[in-house]
């Protein structure tokens, strides 16, 4: 019993491993264009989000600024304040009074 396990598994040894060296590496051009839409898909998503970075610390007007602080206060999201304005910092405060209200 033992010389047939061992012959069986050799032979499934030897045929993986000349399966495995004996094909050469082929590709198609569907193969080709996954890795074409993967990269792009990639490249939009790092794109997309140093646009958002970049929007997230953008100077905005003062009252936009407060206005997206009384927005946050009253949804009781969190503190959101990346550029340190204290027109964000009033409208929040604000808002969580506004919150309280209701």
């Amino acid at each position: 019993m033992k010389k047939i396990t061992v012959f069986g598994l050799t032979t499934s040894t030897l045929l993986t491993i000349s399966q495995v060296f004996c094909l050469p590496a082929q590709a198609n051009f569907g193969d080709f264009m996954l890795g074409v839409g993967a990269a792009v898909g990639v490249g939009a998503i790092i794109d997309g989000n140093r646009r958002d970075v970049e929007n997230r610390y953008r100077p905005v007007p003062p009252q936009q600024e407060y206005y997206r602080g009384v927005e946050d206060g009253v949804n009781r999201a969190k503190y959101d304040n990346p550029r340190q304005s204290r027109d964000y910092d009033r409208g929040y405060e604000e808002g969580l009074r506004k919150g309280r209200r209701y």
